[in-house]
């Protein structure tokens, strides 16, 4: 994967970490990531990343972004610790 393209998906997984636990929108999230709309939900599509409904969501989505940073071997120390 190119450092460009590791850059693009660490931002998108780190926006979508705030998403879930600070109840942000997706508009948000894009902005926050800097890419377009139809390219998040994609990517959330994609990943089988939830869209949150429930309390249920919020924690299989935390759970599923750490998953993924650490499958691409990026650094989640600096996320912030959830309790389960």
């Amino acid at each position: 994967m190119s450092k460009k393209r590791e850059d693009i998906e660490k931002n998108i997984l780190f926006a979508l970490y705030k998403y879930y636990l600070n109840d942000i929108t997706f508009e948000r999230v894009a902005e926050d990531a800097n890419i377009p709309i139809y390219f998040l939900v994609r990517y959330v599509n994609d990943n089988n990343l939830p869209i949150v409904h429930t309390e249920k969501d919020i924690t299989d989505g935390v759970r599923r972004v750490v998953e993924l940073m650490k499958t691409k071997h990026m650094d989640v120390s600096c996320l912030i610790p959830v309790q389960s």
